[in-house]
Order: C-alpha cells, then sequence, then structure tokens
C-alpha cells in the first residue's frame, strides 16, 4: 500500500488566468470565455412562478447585481463576497427581463394542483402548468434560460407525495448500484419532471426554491414550521448567477491542461431504474472534455447479474453505448479525442471490456482506460480533529485504491461537510497511466459542477452526473426528447 497526496488542481479562467478556488477565479480573471464573441454578455430571462415569486425574485437579482457582502467570518476563503453580475462585473455579463418573458400563473391553477395534492400525479400536474406558460413565452422568442419560481404551497405538496432526497454522501453513485429503499421510489419528483418535459421547448429550465432569493427555509414538521439552516446570500448568489451563465452558453472555467497531454474524452456510464419499478436498469452515458462541455447519451437495458448484483451492459450493448458517446462527442465538440477515459459505477465485466475496446478500435483511440467507481465504506483515521484532506489517495495494490474527493481543504482551512466523508473506491479494469495519474484526474473532474462553486465536490463530474441524469431520464416518455447538452440536466 502507498499514501499519496494531491495539491488541490488549479483552474483555468479568463485571458488564460489561473486560480484553484472558482471564486477567486473568476473575481481576479472573469470567466473563461471572457471576450469571446460566443460569451453571453447578456442572459435574457424568462420568468415563470406566481405574480408574487416573479416579482420577489426579480427584486432579489436586481439587488444582486451590484454585488453581495460576504459572511462575517474567520473563513474568508470559504466565503467571499458575491462581485455583483453586470457589464462592470468580472462575470462582464447582465441579466435582461422583460415583461413579455414573464407568464404569471394565476391561483385558480395553483388551487387545481393543491386539490390534489394527496395524488402522486400532483409533480406532473404542477410540472404541466409551468411547462404550459414557458411555451406561451417561447412563442414570443427571446428567453436564454427559463426560470420557473414556484411558490412554496405547490412546492410543499409536490414535495410531500415525493418526499426528502436522502444526503447524497449516503447513497450508492447511481440507482444501480443502491439498495436502499429510497433508490426503488417509482414517485416522480417535481423538479425532474419539469427537467424532462421541458426538454422538448429547447431551452435549458433552472427551478429555484423560494429560500433561494428570500433567506429562509422553511419545514414543515406536522402542523409546526421551523427554520433550517442555510447558504449565506453571497453563496446562493454565486450559484445561482453561475449555473444561469452556464445554462445560457457561457463556460465559467475549464480544467488546467498541459498541452502535451492527449485530448481526452472522459464517460461515465451508469445506471437508473425505470419510473414503472425496480425491475429495468438501463445504462446512460455522461460525455465529458477539458472545458466541462457534457453531452448524453441514453443507452440500452441492463441486468443485475446474479454474481455481484449489480448491473451490467452485454458486449454488444456496451460497444453500441460507446459508438453512440463518440459520435455525440463529434458531433458536439468538432473533433476526436485521442484518449478514452470511462468512469462506470459497476465493476467491469469482461464482456464490457471487450465492447469499449472494439467500439474505441471503431474510432481509432488508442488509448482506453477503464476504471469502476463506487463510494467506500472503508474510511482513512487522521490524527486530529478534522477528516482526511482532499485529496487523499491510498493506492491499496496496483489496480485499486481510495480517494478522497470530500475531506478537509487546506485553502479553506476547514472541513466544510457535516457528515464524515467517504472516499471513492476505485477499481482500474485496464489502463496506461499511473493509477495516481487516473485519481488526479478524477480530483480534477470534481471541480466541474456548474451547480456549485464551492470546489469539494464529492464525486468527479462523469459520475456526480449519472444519479440526476438519471432521475430525469427516468421522466422522460419513451418517444419523448432527450437533449444532448448537459445543460438541460443540471
Amino acid at each position: 500500500m502507498k499514501l499519496s497526496f494531491f495539491h488541490e488542481p488549479e483552474l483555468e479562467f479568463g485571458g488564460g488566468g489561473t486560480h484553484v478556488d472558482i471564486r477567486y477565479g473568476v473575481i481576479r480573471y472573469g470567466p473563461l470565455d471572457s471576450g469571446e464573441t460566443s460569451a453571453p454578455s447578456q442572459l435574457r430571462l424568462g420568468l415563470i412562478g406566481t405574480e408574487d415569486t416573479i416579482s420577489t425574485i426579480r427584486q432579489w437579482l436586481d439587488r444582486c447585481r451590484d454585488g453581495v457582502d460576504a459572511k462575517q467570518t474567520k473563513l474568508q476563503n470559504l466565503f467571499p463576497p458575491f462581485p455583483g453580475f453586470s457589464e462592470d462585473s468580472p462575470f462582464r455579463s447582465s441579466l435582461a427581463f422583460h415583461d413579455r418573458w414573464c407568464s404569471p400563473i394565476r391561483q385558480r391553477e395553483i388551487d387545481a394542483v393543491l386539490a390534489h395534492s394527496q395524488s402522486a400525479d400532483v409533480a406532473r400536474e404542477a410540472a404541466a402548468i409551468f411547462i404550459g406558460h414557458a411555451a406561451d413565452l417561447l412563442e414570443q422568442g427571446g428567453p436564454m434560460v427559463l426560470v420557473c419560481v414556484p411558490p412554496q404551497d405547490v412546492l410543499a405538496a409536490v414535495d410531500a407525495s415525493f418526499g426528502n432526497r436522502p444526503d447524497s454522501s449516503d447513497q450508492g453513485i447511481d440507482e444501480g448500484s443502491d439498495s436502499s429503499k429510497d433508490a426503488r421510489r417509482s414517485i416522480a419528483a417535481f423538479h425532474d419532471v419539469l427537467k424532462a418535459e421541458g426538454m422538448r421547448l429547447g431551452i435549458p429550465i433552472q427551478m429555484v426554491r423560494p429560500y433561494t432569493y428570500t433567506g429562509e427555509r422553511r419545514r414543515s414538521k406536522g402542523r409546526s414550521t421551523s427554520l433550517a439552516p442555510l447558504q449565506d446570500e453571497a453563496t446562493r448568489a454565486w450559484n445561482l448567477h453561475t449555473a444561469l451563465y452556464y445554462k445560457a452558453g457561457g463556460v465559467p472555467w475549464r480544467l488546467l491542461r498541459n498541452p502535451a497531454d492527449l485530448s481526452t474524452c472522459f464517460v461515465g456510464v451508469s445506471f437508473y431504474r425505470s419510473i414503472e419499478g425496480d425491475r429495468l436498469l438501463t445504462s446512460v452515458a455522461q460525455v465529458f472534455n477539458e472545458r466541462g462541455e457534457g453531452v448524453i447519451v441514453k443507452g440500452a437495458q441492463a441486468q443485475v447479474s446474479k454474481d455481484d448484483r449489480q448491473p451490467h451492459l452485454s458486449e454488444d450493448d456496451t460497444r453500441l453505448l460507446l459508438n453512440n458517446a463518440v459520435r455525440v462527442y463529434r458531433r458536439e465538440h468538432r473533433t476526436s479525442p485521442a484518449r478514452l477515459v470511462v468512469h462506470k459505477t459497476s465493476k467491469m465485466t469482461e464482456g464490457e471490456m471487450l465492447g469499449f475496446r472494439a467500439a474505441a478500435a471503431e474510432h481509432q483511440i488508442d488509448v482506453v482506460e477503464l476504471v469502476s467507481v463506487r463510494r467506500s465504506l472503508t474510511r482513512l483515521f487522521r490524527a486530529g480533529t478534522y477528516p482526511p484532506l482532499r485529496g487523499t489517495f491510498l493506492k491499496i495494490q496496483e489496480s485499486m485504491g481510495l480517494l478522497y474527493l470530500r475531506g478537509s481543504v487546506q485553502f479553506f482551512r476547514t472541513y466544510p461537510g457535516m457528515y464524515v466523508p467517504r472516499p471513492l473506491e476505485l477499481s482500474i479494469a485496464q489502463m496506461e497511466s499511473a493509477p495516481e495519474q487516473l485519481a488526479k484526474e478524477m480530483l480534477s473532474l470534481s471541480k466541474l459542477n456548474w451547480n456549485n462553486t464551492q470546489f469539494d465536490g464529492g464525486e468527479p463530474i462523469t459520475v456526480r452526473a449519472a444519479r440526476r441524469v438519471g432521475d430525469i431520464l427516468k421522466c422522460v416518455p419513451e418517444d419523448g426528447i432527450v437533449q444532448p447538452s448537459f445543460r438541460f440536466y443540471m
């Protein structure tokens, strides 16, 4: 066994500037695409909600335009101020609103949803109202991102039918690796149905809960209501504005790449249960390049092996899945990768490895590296108060190791989590790079999460997207539209 520590990887921002932290990088250098003609200099937002939620979020976004002060704390690196969102801010972009791009939902429509609050279909009924209003906005043209701001009473109704999602640290990487009751839930969440039904609109959707712009999160327990902990206002502003910028076509940052390295395509292969039940497992690939530009490919049915109780694909289906993934990658990025790295959320079978190799050979990709990823129940102990450092890697043997992507962070000078972190277990089925190099790449890929500007994500983006993409794809009808861009799923 060998213990290693990887320093926090730097990211690239505007003008070639680099920094380990997303927020400080944007403050100092601006987004990666600053100055490019493709950068969104103005984000036209369509707003769908009640008169009150539309008015309240507009007021908050207008207030954020000139910046939000940092939280009063000694942990300044963890809680930087939000620099604002305008032509004069580091983002060099502004939000644009127009009454034509606002579609208020009437009280009678809200009442119709609340009348069915005990129904399992309440989430679909609520989503249908929002999508109907959104479609009316598109007929007038204009919005680049659709912002849905449901009121609290609607959210209470749809959340009651679905229940709270368990903490991600307690879940498997995807539903195929999670045997808990919550993993087998067949009721669709409102957020997921909204994103699935919105695919046909062709414009990304951002759902915003009231606590984001009001600063109060209310959690109901029986008849009583209590206030729950909430992120500070500057962090909420960072996360929402960065997500909007990305969904409007912007590129906030990317992985820092050595020009001598091969052009790499990172593929995440994962599994999810259909909305009808837990018997059907379907594979999905998320393909990412160094810019974090992701595309989604829906795959074939998978089967649970009697040997290891994990989902697997046949050799032919594996080859077809990867073939489709590389084709979509080439269509979206107009280039072919020289190296292919697959992160799969179940162990590799011999048939799957043959399928991956065959697909790579068809596309003349010489370097193929295959890695299985799952959350480990084995934890390392660090003397002192805090958990192991993020970036800690224990190589157990040449083809297996434990990697901490969530842990104490030197730049933050603390452990910013609430629970004891679990490392990822890497099982390498095929490699040309050293295990340490594959682990370092995963550390870098954990910083490509456009919904969270706090960089210490617990999974690489290839597998972080697995559960969320699966949650949404299961809500897409068989004959429904599946958008290829990752912007539609986050």
